[in-house]
């Protein structure tokens, strides 16, 4: 199925590694024109990423650098994509997981960071890209969460939070949104081993007094797939959210989880 992605110039935040890069993959595996992004501390895995794309798929994607935590930088980084390469089809907003731990656990500091991360930071982009999908007359914003928006996760109560946060401001732009062509969704992983998911599995690991190794042994074998997903599940079906080839399906909170949460 051709997903009409050919020349699409699709923005995709924090996709160094893990989710965010195995969106990006997909995107120019279908023939997009991907942007990927991080912080410049992080320039070496961006670089590890932009080869791994290019060697796997054949299509180059343009690195920019710009701090999550940096609305204005984020801002900046967009338009100026969208002045190079003529407007902005796509967006894909992701970040980095903020601290785990519970309500009396947090700080101050621990909810603005994750405040900035998981809320702000997706604002901050959408204000940049919005103009121009509303110029083209059509566009695609993906906003990346977790599975918490259907099912709240222990010990995770900033990330809870804030990702229902996404979902309503994801559901109240796809009705603003949708006489421009722009089409708004929110997506979240289930279990994908990320260096997200290890460092939480140490922290849960501890708790039982055994190693991260078997308790994530432990946890696979507890789910209806008997394994965790991948991020190449997680972006074929970004990737199709993303394109042309989805016409209407628009303020949808969609999980990527082999059925590991009972909510509907």
């Amino acid at each position: 199925m051709d997903l009409g992605l050919k020349g699409k110039v699709i923005v995709c935040l924090s996709s160094a590694a893990g989710i965010g890069k195995g969106i990006a993959m997909e995107l120019a595996r279908e023939g997009a024109k991907v942007i990927i992004s991080t912080a410049e501390p992080y320039r070496a895995d961006l670089e590890a990423a932009q080869a791994d794309i290019e060697k796997e798929t054949g299509n180059k994607p343009e690195m920019r650098f710009c701090d999550i935590k940096d609305g204005q930088g984020i801002e900046n980084m967009i338009r100026k994509v969208a002045k190079e390469f003529g407007g902005i089809y796509g967006l894909v907003n992701l970040c980095p997981g903020p601290k785990a731990g519970t309500f009396e656990q947090m700080t101050e500091e621990d909810w603005e960071d994750g405040y900035e991360k998981c809320l702000h930071s997706y604002i901050h982009a959408i204000r940049a890209a919005l103009p121009y999908m509303k110029e083209a007359g059509e566009g695609r914003i993906l906003n990346s969460t977790s599975s918490s928006i259907k099912a709240a996760l222990d010990n995770l109560i900033i990330s809870n939070t804030f990702r229902m946060g996404v979902v309503g401001m994801s559901k109240s732009m796809a009705r603003e949104f949708a006489p421009y062509g722009v089409l708004v969704n929110t997506m979240g992983p289930g279990r994908i081993y990320t260096e997200r998911i290890k460092y939480l599995n140490t922290i849960r690991a501890e708790k039982m007094g055994i190693s991260e190794e078997e308790y994530t042994k432990q946890d696979s074998a507890g789910f209806p797939q008997k394994r965790y997903q991948t991020v190449e599940e997680f972006g074929r079906m970004a990737a199709f959210l993303l394109s042309p080839a989805n016409g209407s399906m628009s303020g949808q909170a969609i999980v990527c989880d082999g059925a590991m949460t009972t909510a509907y």
